[in-house]
């Protein structure tokens, strides 16, 4: 009965094992996905700021206003324009390692809630998407691993104490 055990518990772990490294590489894929959606929505957002500094700098209706406001408004303009232009370059040109760190370091709150609200899920099959997938299969594997850990310590502890001599 304990071989029959055993080998429900080994096939139920290797499952859980398989399905935590398919949602993990899924995941990853769609990481990916969204992070491209971001980047294409974040160009949006820096076009239509660059053409409101631009309204800024040579617009009639900026023109018949004060100089002080319109300083203001066109330092305004572009300190946006810099702020989305440095996102927008450091996302775009870091590498694959390191762009996840680079959105997550450069993100707008409300750029990440218009996109995930447009979110569609896609199946990328770019070298980069894929390399995330097994990137995020790799660390839903070690992260199962490392959740059944204590599981299996406390398995082998009580296989230890049951085969213990009696004095």
């Amino acid at each position: 009965m304990e071989h029959i055990v055993s080998w429900i518990w080994r096939k139920l772990d290797a499952f859980v094992g398989a399905v935590a490294i398919a949602l993990a590489g899924v995941t990853a894929s769609q990481g990916q996905a969204f992070v491209a959606q971001y980047i294409q929505r974040l160009g949006g957002h820096l076009d239509e700021a660059k053409a409101q500094l631009l309204s800024v700098q040579t617009g009639l209706r900026y023109e018949l206003m004060s100089e002080t406001v319109r300083a203001e408004l066109e330092t305004g303009a572009q300190m946006r324009v810099n702020d989305l232009q440095s996102a927008y370059d450091s996302i775009v040109g870091s590498d694959i390692l390191t762009r996840p760190f680079a959105f997550f370091a450069h993100a707008e709150s409300t750029i990440i809630a218009g996109t995930w609200h447009d979110f569609a899920p896609a199946l990328p099959l770019d070298t980069v998407s894929i390399i995330y997938v097994f990137i995020g299969m790799i660390l839903g594997f070690l992260i199962y691993e490392l959740i059944k850990l204590p599981a299996l310590v406390f398995r082998h502890n009580s296989h230890r104490r049951r085969f213990r001599p009696r004095v």
